[in-house]
């Protein structure tokens, strides 16, 4: 908790919150993941590691919760945090998911990509990238999920890039074909989360 603390003051843009998600916030995401018949799942910024317990929780005897984060200290504390078999620690980019994933020993598309990034506080650019890289390894009929906070919509503040504002929904509706969106008022700060299906196939390129 004190490194996540810690981390939303040195690295903002990358934490996006003071505070871990709430339960009711975990949930939303998990239910949305649609785990129970998952054999390859990949967690987009593990963090301290709430959501990646709960989806481990939810996943199948045989299935791998491959959990990218950044942060390689952070990323370590929590693998060892929870030290269940199916979880792959993967230290590195999201936006490189692809070799990343063969790296680890995992071939061909995954059931779910549930990403846990600020995205309002990334450049467009690491956002496309990171968003494509997502879309190309889901499955036909695999799902994305991305939670982003209410306030967001209005302003957002990055100490690199100031004020502005990001309308996560609109963004995804220009990758996704099917979107199903649950708000979640129970958590600080109340946030939405989406869940995308069927990528647009020009947006994975």
């Amino acid at each position: 908790m004190w490194r996540f603390f810690s981390n939303a003051f040195r690295d903002w843009d990358q934490t996006a919150s003071f505070v871990p998600s709430s339960r009711f916030l975990v949930d939303a995401i998990v239910q949305g993941a649609a785990l129970k018949r998952a054999r390859a799942v990949v967690e987009l910024g593990a963090g301290t590691g709430t959501v990646t317990a709960a989806l481990l929780a939810a996943m199948p005897a045989d299935a791998k919760l491959y959990a990218v984060e950044i942060d390689g200290p952070l990323l370590d504390a929590t693998a060892r945090r929870l030290p269940d078999p199916r979880l792959v620690p993967i230290h590195g980019s999201a936006a490189d998911l692809h070799e990343l994933l063969a790296a680890a020993g995992h071939e061909g598309p995954v059931d779910a990509v549930v990403s846990c990034l600020g995205m309002s506080l990334l450049t467009p650019e690491l956002r496309q990238s990171i968003l494509a890289s997502s879309i190309a390894m889901l499955g036909s009929d695999g799902v994305f999920v991305q939670y982003g906070y209410l306030h967001a919509r209005v302003v957002v503040y990055s100490p690199v890039r100031g004020w502005s504002r990001f309308n996560l929904q609109r963004y995804l509706q220009g990758h996704f074909e099917q979107i199903q969106q649950q708000r979640v008022m129970a958590n600080f700060p109340p946030a939405d989360v989406f869940v995308c299906r069927q990528a647009v196939q020009s947006a994975a390129h």
